[in-house]
C-alpha cells in the first residue's frame, strides 16, 4: 500500500507546477526527503518537470544508462515516464494555490508539499483542513517522532 502525494512549486509566473508521487508521501518519510535533500529551487523544479513519480530519492538524474524501473539506480528518483516509459504521466499546471489545494487529490493523494519563498509548505488530508506554508520544522519533528517511535520498538523487540 502506499501513501500518495503531490510535490509543487510556484514559479515566477504565479502558477503552480506539480507532480504525482506514489511511495512513502507522508511528512517523516518524502516530507523529510523534501526538505534534506531538495532545498535548491532548481533541483526540485527539475525533479517536478520530469512529471509523475514512484518515489524520489536524493538524486533526480542517474549516473548510468541500465536505471530504469526494475532495475535502479541506488539514491536515484523513479518516474513513470523516463524509467517506467509510460505516457502521459508529465506535470500539471495550476494557476492558483487555491486551485491546486482543490485539485491535488487526482490520484487519491494523501499529502501535498509545495515549494515557495525558498520553504516547503505541506497540507494534509488528515487533521486540520489548512495549508501551512512553512512546514519545514513540523517535517523535521515528524521524522525525529518516527525515529524514537523506531528505536522504543526495537529495544522492546
Amino acid at each position: 500500500m502506499a501513501t500518495r502525494s503531490r510535490i509543487a512549486m510556484k514559479l515566477r509566473s504565479g502558477k503552480y507546477v506539480s507532480a504525482y508521487h506514489h511511495y512513502d508521501g507522508y511528512p517523516a518519510g518524502l516530507g523529510y526527503n523534501l526538505v534534506k535533500n531538495y532545498d535548491d529551487d532548481n533541483k526540485a523544479l527539475e525533479a517536478i518537470n520530469l512529471g509523475d513519480a514512484s518515489y524520489w530519492k536524493e538524486e533526480v538524474y542517474p549516473q548510468t544508462e541500465s536505471h530504469s524501473f526494475s532495475s535502479p539506480e541506488e539514491g536515484v528518483n523513479v518516474y513513470y515516464g523516463r524509467d517506467r516509459g509510460e505516457e502521459n504521466v508529465g506535470f500539471v499546471m495550476h494557476d492558483t494555490l487555491e486551485q491546486l489545494l482543490e485539485d491535488y487529490n487526482m490520484a487519491g493523494e494523501e499529502y501535498l508539499y509545495v515549494r515557495e519563498n525558498g520553504k516547503w509548505g505541506m497540507h494534509s488530508r488528515y487533521g486540520k483542513d489548512e495549508f501551512i506554508a512553512d512546514a519545514e520544522d513540523d517535517i523535521i519533528l515528524a521524522r525525529a517522532g518516527m525515529i524514537q517511535m523506531y528505536r522504543k520498538e526495537n529495544a522492546l523487540g
